[in-house]
């Protein structure tokens, strides 16, 4: 694939439930949930409260010991900080204690056949400043829409899960740009982008995650791995449009409303949400751009950042074909 002429990492946020990532990569979307190395945390399932004893384990990588991988979580979670991967440590998260949600899943690691990239405009914008270029080109598609926001991903009759049509129509759907040389109607993984200005509670943000994910498994069976990422984020996740206005009634199709900060309840959903399907959801990389778009136009970054986006991101997947 060529270079469009179109045109650091961290995690803004330590998500209550989802691993940081460390200075200057960003962290493994299979360590979707549960801490880096934080003694008798639980993993992949996610626990949010976890034990002090030694021995634990974390999916990114243990700090402090234990294996890099869990393969199965404890039914109990009493004991502190046993030696156990999975284990939910003393008192027990919200899979550690009872062994439900799914402790110790992982989803599926690859190789992939088939990765689409599901998003809106923002997507497009860092895509063709070269993602394909760091990628196998003919194993990555996109499906972007104008408006790709979770409150319309939610809809399964939306006419956005259309491949054909007008990306830039809200009445018509969402052509595949630069398909897959094979299988580019069976995906075998889905990264997401997961973004709304017109949602400001965690629990409109986890009601449509979930609407949405269930529309990809709906209609797409073939997917064994889902990613869910936020935008890239403001530096250091500050504020940088002024006129921002989240939650109004066109925050989410006017730009001069919008903003590339990510806010807490966004986070805290996503995490909240891979955690109760940890076999199947993870979390895809999270970036920042270098700097404020001097223009305010909402998410939007400038040609240098989309460029420097889209070699991250490729930089990111290359490694996880």
């Amino acid at each position: 694939m060529t270079r469009s002429l179109s045109l650091g990492c961290a995690l803004a946020s330590v998500f209550a439930l989802a691993s940081a990532c460390s200075s200057g990569e960003p962290g493994d979307p299979s360590a979707s949930a549960g801490t880096s190395g934080s003694a008798g945390a639980g993993t992949q399932a996610g626990t949010s409260a976890g034990g002090t004893g030694a021995g634990s384990t974390s999916v990114s990588g243990s700090a402090t010991g234990g294996s890099a991988t869990s393969t199965a979580g404890t039914a109990s979670g009493g004991s502190a900080g046993q030696a156990t991967a999975g284990s939910g440590g003393a008192s027990g998260g919200t899979a550690g204690g009872g062994g439900s949600g799914g402790a110790g899943l992982t989803p599926y690691n690859g190789p992939f056949t088939c990765s689409m990239y599901i998003g809106a405009y923002l997507s497009m914008e860092w895509w063709n400043a070269g993602f394909e270029d760091g990628v196998d080109g003919d194993k990555w598609q996109l499906k972007w829409h104008h408006h790709g926001h979770i409150t319309e991903w939610a809809k399964p009759d939306s006419p956005f899960w259309a491949d054909t049509g007008n990306p830039n129509d809200d009445s018509q759907g969402s052509p595949i740009q630069s398909a897959c040389k094979t299988n580019s109607t069976a995906p075998d993984r889905i990264v997401f982008l997961a973004i709304t200005w017109a949602l400001t509670t965690q629990e409109a943000w986890v009601k449509d995650l979930k609407a949405s994910v269930a529309n990809i498994k709906a209609k797409y069976p073939s997917v064994k791995r889902v990613d869910l990422m936020t935008m890239i984020r403001c530096p250091n996740n500050m504020q940088c449009n002024p006129n921002q206005m989240y939650g109004v009634a066109d925050s989410d199709t006017n730009a001069q409303h919008q903003d590339c900060q990510v806010p807490k309840y966004a986070d805290d959903a996503i995490a909240q949400v891979i955690a109760e399907d940890p076999g199947y959801l993870a979390l895809g990389p999270q970036f920042e751009m270098t700097m404020c778009n001097p223009s305010h136009d909402g998410a939007h970054m400038t040609g240098t950042d989309n460029g420097i986006t889209a070699d991250k991101i490729a930089a990111f997947y290359a490694a996880k074909p």
